[in-house]
């Protein structure tokens, strides 16, 4: 394929592109179609008499079926291309005996000795026991499961088996992990503003990323205190943990794990968690029917999961997700398709920050009393926090809190104090920096009543 030439067979070059739009053309199949791994080359011409160039794109074959970053297909008829179904797709790989990503023989991998011991033998005592088969060995089992095949006399993995209980599986899929950050806003920001709280890897086979992932990820979710449709106040995570575990199992098991460089993100803003997995969709589920719909990329993985107790293989899960939600008055989640650096699958959490970052301190709500409370301004609130759990606070503590100038907050204090919130506490003498707001009655002894 060249680039820099017309399709009238009339040569152009691409001299007059930019930097820019050079990086963006020899870097376009990231976006179309991640899978064709394309290698580009510059090649000096002359247009015109004058110095020019073309850019030629070899695109090596691949023996099995490639699919764009909308999950579609092409297969050229005469001159004409021609938009595969999900039937002919199905088709094209059976008839070329084409395996799943999941079930393609791992030759990198050694058994028994690069596998984890404790995850294989409880996955086979679990075996065992449901499927009444207490004599089966271990390769019998991996064999009728379709995690090992038998080559002779030795036993060779499958992929699905290195995800599932390999000791090292990043040392042969470097996209086989999760990346967990937490941001102070609603942006990551780039360049310098790019700057996480936290960020830090889960590696390992996927039972024990789920087990790590489960007690790191809880601490990362903040508890808040809100007020609940009972009018009490309730406190609990960000998130319900069956939501984002289980968005977190979801991406581990249906992610793409062709795209061998793209690992998984879970992100944490002020507002949200996302959970972003390569590869898009699995048909026919899609945005609009995932609640009613289930298919799955992997099946032998997941249902490998399952004899371990983090899969259940039906729909129950996302309708699991969405119950928690509404039952801690969040929104559901939201699932989309997007093209990031190919296409992935990201899960959105929301937590309604605007209602419960007031909700942090049950014990401020109940000093102004609820009512109260429930109608200070946002700076109103960091102000009275502040007072609350430092006793007393100056004009220009409140300013550095809430970002507002000191006249501002001069008179943001002021304000409070005719609410019967703050006590002013006058100067002894002209500008004296002892002047300071005080809550009123006995500082914290004497609270009001909500």
């Amino acid at each position: 394929m060249l680039f820099g030439v017309e399709n009238n067979g009339a040569v152009t070059g691409c001299a007059s592109l930019s930097q820019p739009e050079l990086n963006a053309l020899k870097s376009c199949h990231t976006q179309l179609c991640p899978e064709a791994s394309p290698e580009f080359r510059t090649i000096g011409i002359e247009v015109d008499g004058k110095p020019n160039f073309v850019v030629a794109a070899y695109i090596p074959y691949r023996g099995t079926l490639v699919e764009t970053h909308k999950a579609e297909a092409f297969i050229r008829h005469g001159d004409n291309k021609h938009r595969m179904s999900a039937e002919e797709r199905d088709d094209f790989r059976a008839t070329r005996q084409e395996r799943r990503w999941e079930q393609r023989p791992n030759e990198h991998f050694k058994f028994p000795q690069d596998f984890d011991e404790n995850v294989v033998q409880e996955f086979c005592t679990n075996f065992r026991e449901r499927e009444n088969k207490p004599d089966w060995s271990t390769e019998d089992i991996l064999v009728d499961r379709h995690l090992m095949i038998k080559d002779g006399d030795r036993y060779v993995p499958l992929n699905c088996l290195t995800l599932f209980a390999a000791k090292d599986p990043l040392s042969f899929h470097a996209g086989a992990r999760i990346r967990v950050q937490r941001f102070e806003g609603t942006e990551e920001g780039a360049g310098e503003t790019f700057s996480p709280l936290r960020d830090f890897y889960l590696e390992g086979n996927i039972p024990r990323i789920l087990r790590e992932g489960d007690t790191m990820l809880a601490n990362m979710n903040y508890n808040v205190t809100w007020l609940s449709n009972e009018g009490k106040f309730v406190t609990t995570p960000e998130y319900p943990k069956w939501a984002w575990f289980e968005a977190l199992v979801n991406a581990l098991v249906h992610r793409s794990y062709s795209f061998s460089g793209s690992e998984i993100f879970v992100k944490f803003f002020s507002d949200r968690m996302e959970v972003e997995s390569p590869g898009g969709f699995v048909p026919p589920v899609n945005a609009a029917n995932i609640y009613n719909q289930r298919a799955a990329r992997n099946p032998h993985l997941m249902e490998a999961l399952r004899y371990l107790g983090f899969t259940q293989m039906s729909r129950e899960g996302t309708r699991r997700m969405r119950q928690s939600m509404e039952d801690y008055n969040l929104p559901a989640p939201n699932f989309s398709q997007e093209a990031i650096n190919g296409v992935s699958v990201r899960v959105t959490l929301r937590n309604d920050h605007h209602t419960r970052k007031r909700a942090l301190d049950k014990d401020v709500a109940t000093y102004c009393g609820v009512d109260t409370w429930k109608q200070l301004q946002e700076y109103e609130v960091q102000i009275m926090g502040y007072a609350f759990n430092n006793r007393s606070i100056q004009v220009a503590e409140a300013s550095r809190i809430t970002g507002r100038t000191w006249n501002t907050s001069k008179k943001d204090l002021d304000r409070l104090v005719r609410k019967g919130l703050l006590a002013f506490v006058p100067p002894k003498f002209q500008r004296d920096p002892k002047a300071r707001y005080e809550l009123v009655g006995d500082r914290r002894g004497g609270l009001r009543e909500a």
